[in-house]
């Protein structure tokens, strides 16, 4: 029984991190072509040691690393995301 729990939840925990069909990934010359119009917000979700040591200019730091509920601090960052007119794209390497 418990390792139909543990295969249950790790197969929950795969689901979670399959790309969405509301999330489309796009190619570099896509991302490219919105940066470089100025049509694009770009979410760092690396932790904020790697963020200090280089990110991509502009990209807001939303690190995301190991948590799995949002902290009460990304509060003003996520509804500044949401509220974006804008396409997101993020990125974690």
């Amino acid at each position: 029984m418990a390792i139909l729990v543990m295969l249950f939840a790790a197969f929950t925990f795969a689901a979670q991190l399959a790309p969405s069909a509301g999330a489309p990934r796009i190619s570099q010359a896509e991302f490219k072509k919105l940066r470089a119009a100025k049509k694009v917000l770009v979410v760092d979700t690396r932790n904020e040691d790697a963020y200090r040591r280089g990110h991509i200019p502009g990209a807001i730091l939303l690190p995301l690393e190991g948590l799995q509920v949002w902290p009460a601090e990304y509060a003003q960052t996520v509804e500044t995301l949401k509220a974006a007119k804008t396409p997101i794209v993020t990125y974690c390497a």
